[in-house]
């Protein structure tokens, strides 16, 4: 039988576990004759009480394992955690907050059973308020890094243990999660779904941890940021030069020079723009450097509370594993 571990990045997610739980276990029990499934639920730091439900719920059911961060490394490193502690047949990555619905699980595990190694939930409609931005982002993307897979997904996706292996070979610092999942994938099995609003709370995200998330995927996957410093810096040397020959034909042979500062000021105010948006895109490319550099562990664990895979245990034979994980 095979087994699926689905992994589940968590931060202030009281309200929503126990929903997400509920539609999680009608699956289960919808699949229970191919598959069995067991949740690996990845605590980044929650502050809500979301750390003391997972706690009571890995006590008392056998197919729960958790992860507890030392604090908040934010939603990439909580995915790396789950990558390298999974544990199973197939990984089904998933967030908490019900956008991406859990309902398309046996529709993603049967395209699995027809040879895709890699499956993704594809978003092809939204209810989300600045879905503009994301169609935006998503257009940009596919233009700047061609060779990324031209689907529109995030964190759902159902992923071979083959694939998770070559994942973890991975080991940047700055982690576009989607495009890890296309970059270790040969091919992709996309599943539509309708994006929803979250089922509980407001994002944690917000619109600066997106933007954040759009310039670390532009940044991964692309050289075209950087080589656009320089296109601008060619085109402005362009237009300093015709500009330089026009005034310098002007003042010799036309009367219509009129002596001042304010084109002066312009032109240096444009030059001086210009200079600190090229140093701007460099500058992301280098502290983006700097923290690879650095070595750091991207994530540091409290505890693990552990269950073995298909053992029934009792209350006291939970595991509680302190550890130090350097990725």
């Amino acid at each position: 039988m095979v087994h699926i571990e689905i992994i589940l990045p968590i931060f202030n997610e009281l309200k929503n576990i126990p929903v997400l739980l509920e539609r999680l276990d009608l699956i289960k029990k919808e699949l229970k004759s191919e598959v069995s499934m067991s949740y690996l639920f990845i605590n980044d730091g929650s502050t809500d009480g979301s750390t003391e439900l997972l706690t009571s719920l890995h006590r008392s059911r056998s197919d729960i394992r958790v992860v507890h961060l030392l604090h908040n490394f934010g939603h990439g490193p909580a995915l790396a955690c789950g990558v390298e502690n999974f544990q199973g047949d197939l990984a089904l990555f998933m967030d908490a907050d019900l956008q991406d619905p859990p309902e398309a699980i046996p529709e993603m595990f049967a395209a699995w059973k027809k040879g895709a190694k890699t499956v993704v939930a594809e978003r092809s409609s939204r209810s989300e308020k600045n879905k503009i931005l994301f169609n935006t982002f998503y257009y940009l993307l596919h233009k700047v890094a061609p060779t990324l897979p031209p689907v529109n997904f995030g964190t759902h996706c159902l992923l071979d243990a083959s694939v998770i292996d070559r994942i973890k070979v991975l080991k940047e610092k700055n982690r576009y999660f989607p495009g890890l999942v296309g970059f270790t994938s040969s091919k992709i099995e996309a599943v539509p779904i309708h994006r929803l609003e979250r089922h509980e709370g407001k994002s944690r995200v917000g619109l600066r941890g997106l933007i954040n998330l759009a310039i670390t995927a532009f940044l991964s996957f692309s050289s075209t940021p950087v080589r656009l410093v320089s296109v601008i810096g060619l085109v402005c040397s362009i237009i300093a030069l015709t500009s330089g020959i026009v005034f310098v034909i002007v003042k010799i042979f036309t009367d219509l020079a009129i002596p001042g500062w304010a084109s002066t000021m312009s032109a240096l105010a444009f030059g001086s723009g210009i200079q600190l948006l090229c140093l701007g895109i460099i500058g992301e490319y280098i502290a983006r450097i700097y923290d690879e550099v650095k070595q750091r562990p991207l994530y540091l664990v409290d505890t693990i509370l552990e269950n073995p895979v298909n053992k029934t245990l009792s209350k006291e034979d939970a595991i509680f594993v302190p550890r130090i994980i350097n990725f």
